[in-house]
């Protein structure tokens, strides 16, 4: 495209340029929350990071005359079409100027290495897959920092990516609950109404220390995986991701904010909410711990790694129930119970996310309970043909 060069870059780790993007399209918005370099350098680490045993990814950078405007990876994963045989890639990582001509380029670019693995179809952005991190583009509630592994952008994002002719796929909402509606009267109302007709549940939390944790964390995988496996856009979750993911938040979970619940004995369901570490992650604006321990100082970053800092909120991160137990209420009870512990912790908010569109069943409990569907997170899809 006139004007406009595309780089091809192998190796995104070590391109200063594809990881300085984030920072340059970003750093001026005060709700921008910086990623950690280190777990950005973990994502794109092709000989650890999990996805790359399933799958494969090329990443572009977008110059013009000679100045870095945006970023963007194809992405084929394998274990999606083993799964749909739909012949749809993935594009992710994406950063743009508000520069159509630019971000047309790159999804050329991004297009004709997915021609090339006889895909047809691409959706995005997905860091991967649907499972990973700071899926779709926020197209509504431009109201604060996002929470944690939840994505923010600039406004003109939805446009841009219209512009180049990608179209609506599906919507996410996100759901926020706060110590009010907790104390209102509806909230007591509504939940009392779904435990008398829930069967009797037993709920113990997660064991996030000790051996008992990888048993948790490999009980919750299968939980995990049956009870997704017929939603849109689910592929399974391989144990070396839940490792990494475990490895990750392993330390920052805390056992009050998960439950494991049971019926006479047998596992049923699960949930995992984790501290709103944006919180936190907001005061190291470079994404570098280094900075966090010059900032912080000694103590202050120790309770950063550890996850003990003054944190007021926690997001609902991880939730399943075994397709034979739904429309029972066990859903509502566990995070009934979960986000009365949270705030008796001092929490002052729970953010309930990601949530389909489509999901009526979810989206009618955050709605009853007195949840504010407050943001809305678009993936965007289109037909490769469009961008010979």
């Amino acid at each position: 495209m006139p004007g406009i060069e595309i780089e091809t870059v192998d190796e995104p780790l070590k391109h200063r340029d594809f990881i300085e993007l984030a920072w340059q399209i970003n750093a001026h918005d005060p709700d921008w929350v910086p990623p950690l370099r280190r777990d950005l350098g973990k994502l794109l680490h092709r000989a650890k990071y999990p996805f790359f045993r399933y799958g494969d990814a090329q990443f572009f950078v977008a110059r013009r005359r000679g100045r870095p405007v945006g970023r963007i990876a194809a992405i084929e994963n394998r274990l999606h079409l083993e799964t749909y045989g739909d012949k749809r890639g993935f594009f992710g990582f994406f950063e743009c100027e508000d520069d159509v001509k630019a971000a047309c380029a790159l999804f050329k670019a991004a297009a004709q290495w997915l021609r090339e693995r006889r895909l047809t179809r691409v959706l995005g952005p997905l860091n991967y897959s649907i499972n990973d991190q700071c899926p779709g583009v926020l197209v509504e509630g431009f109201n604060g920092p996002p929470v944690i592994l939840m994505s923010h952008n600039p406004r003109y994002y939805g446009r841009l990516l219209s512009d180049c002719g990608l179209t609506k796929a599906k919507d996410m909402y996100a759901y926020l609950i706060t110590e009010q509606v907790l104390k209102a009267e509806r909230f007591a109302r509504v939940m009392n109404a779904i435990k008398r007709r829930a069967p009797e549940l037993e709920q113990r939390e997660v064991r996030v220390r000790g051996p008992g944790f990888k048993q948790d964390v490999e009980l919750m995988l299968k939980m995990f995986n049956l009870a997704w496996k017929d939603n849109w856009g689910f592929t399974p979750v391989t144990p070396e991701e839940v490792a990494a993911i475990a490895s990750d938040l392993g330390e920052i979970v805390r056992p009050e904010l998960t439950s494991i619940a049971s019926i006479k004995g047998e596992p049923v369901a699960f949930a995992v909410c984790i501290p709103n570490m944006n919180e936190v992650l907001r005061l190291i604006p470079d994404g570098r711990l280094t900075t966090a321990l010059f900032k912080l100082g000694p103590g202050g970053f120790l309770d950063l790694a550890l996850g003990r800092s003054e944190i007021r909120g926690f997001r609902t991160m991880l939730m399943g129930v075994l397709p034979e137990h739904r429309n029972k209420g066990i859903d509502a009870v566990m995070i009934s119970k979960i986000i009365e512990s949270g705030f008796a912790l001092n929490q002052k908010y729970c953010e309930l996310s990601w949530v389909l569109e489509d999901n009526l069943p979810m989206n009618s409990l955050a709605e009853k309970v007195g949840g504010l569907r407050y943001r809305t997170y678009r993936l965007f899809e289109a037909d490769l043909a469009r961008f010979t």
